[in-house]
This record gives C-alpha cells, structure tokens and sequence, in this order.
C-alpha cells in the first residue's frame, strides 16, 4: 500500500513540475478561461453582489490579458453593473471595488441622491456593440464600444473605456474617441 501512494505522488509531483515548469515562446500558449470571484456586501438597503472579472489559466498562472470582445464586453458589463449598483444602494464601498481611481470613486458618490433609477441595476441591462480592442496587456485594457443601457434606464454612449488591473479589472477613465490621450492612463500610478 505504501508502495502504491508513493507512486502516486511521484506521478502527481512530476505532472505538477511539468504544468508549471516555464515554457518557451514556441510552445503554445495555455489553455485559458474566465473566472469570477464574487464577494457579498451589505450595504445600508439591500444586499449586494459584486463580481470582479478575472482570468487564469489551467496551469494555475494567472493571465489578465483581455484576447477577445467578448472577454472585454463581459469585463465591462460586471464594472459597470458594480458601478451603477453602487450607486443605487449608495454604497461606496461596493464602488470602490469597481474603480481603480479616486476620480471615478468621486464620480459614483457625486451620483448618490441625484441619479434617479426606474428600476434596480442589473447584468442584463448592459449591452454592447462595436467593440474594438484598442490595448492589452496584463496592467491596462482599452475599450472602444457603444453601450446601451436600458431597465434601470435609458442611455447610448459610445465611449472609451480605460480598465486597470488591480487585483481584478477596475474602470480607471473614460475618453470620448480613440484617438484621445488614453495611452497615459496606462502608465498611471494606482
């Protein structure tokens, strides 16, 4: 028996090197897909959910490189549904989840009191289109899309979406056009 569970870890040991041993450019690249940490967050009205986008990839390295829209949209969808949510629950620390910035923070606080809500935010009242890629790397995603948003409200935007990584996407700035001087929002210091 003892003989058995020693082969058994030998084996696991040798996959557990091989899976995490660095691998060179030429070797494809890992297998990677979408993971949501979710914490909960009782606010002074109802109870919350926040969800912070991230991803890994199946060796158990993480990457934050956003590769397609869809990632992207998603990534928006879950910060600005945190974003908005924050704002009706007037719970600023549900928003500071969310943001990466202290101008953004103020931003949301500003909004308590003033923004007025047809209905509770939610995920599906977020949709995007047009998407476009403009950067990323594991610290900085750029976004250009059109936003919709309808339930809680009714708006169309069509914005620059500047997304830092800080332990999780967080919203950093919003530009008008692609062409703006968002480039500098990456290199920021958080």
């Amino acid at each position: 028996m003892r003989r058995i569970v020693g082969v058994l870890i030998a084996i696991a040991l040798g996959i557990g090197v091989f899976l995490l041993w660095p691998r060179s450019s030429d070797d494809p690249p890992a297998n990677t897909e979408a993971m949501a940490t979710s914490t909960t967050t009782t606010a002074a009205g109802p109870t919350s959910t926040t969800s912070t986008v991230q991803s890994t990839s199946t060796t158990g390295v993480e990457s934050h490189v956003v590769e397609t829209v869809d990632e992207a949209e998603e990534i928006l969808r879950e910060l600005w549904f945190g974003w908005f949510e924050g704002i009706y629950n007037q719970d600023e620390v549900q928003i500071r989840e969310v943001v990466a910035s202290e101008h953004q923070l103020e931003l949301a606080v500003a909004q308590f009191n003033q923004m007025t809500f047809a209905a509770e935010p939610s995920r599906d009242d977020f949709e995007y289109s047009d998407s476009q890629i403009l950067h990323s790397s594991d610290v900085c995603t750029v976004v250009f899309t059109t936003a919709v948003i309808s339930g809680f409200t009714d708006a169309l935007t069509t914005d620059v979406h500047v997304l830092r990584w800080d332990d999780g996407w967080r919203i950093f700035s919003l530009w008008a056009f692609p062409d703006d001087l968002w480039e500098d929002d990456c290199e920021a210091q958080l």
